[in-house]
């Protein structure tokens, strides 16, 4: 009787440890996936600020800037992107595609600037 509940126990501890590695196998692929799916992110236009000032997102993703000043504002990058004017709650979305790193400003406040950092 000792050695059927012995083989009982060593079949059940082996079905759990697979049970477990198919498990964990399963959900290291669901992150994988979770992680490779293009993610939106926002960069808020606020006190004459990017916030944040820089960002790094990966290539796919998407980043939209949202002005919360009471004055216009534009999100431009020399040859890769213009947001155009953007008045007061209005907010413009960008696929980041190329990647590297991307310097931009305010066309209206020079002194407003950012980086958009593309992996």
């Amino acid at each position: 009787m000792s050695s059927r509940i012995s083989i009982r126990h060593r079949l059940l501890t082996m079905s759990l440890v697979l049970l477990a590695a198919v498990l964990i196998g399963t959900g290291s692929r669901a992150v994988d996936q979770e992680a490779a799916r293009p993610q939106t992110h926002t960069v808020l236009i606020k006190g004459f600020e990017f916030l944040p000032p820089t960002l790094e997102v990966r290539s796919g993703d998407t980043v939209i800037w949202k002005n919360e000043d009471i004055v216009p504002h534009t999100a431009t990058a020399e040859n890769d992107f213009d947001s155009g004017g953007l008045d007061k709650g209005e907010s413009w979305k960008f696929v980041a595609r190329k990647k590297g790193s991307f310097p931009y400003i305010c066309d209206y406040h020079p002194t407003m600037k950012g980086s958009l950092i593309v992996r």
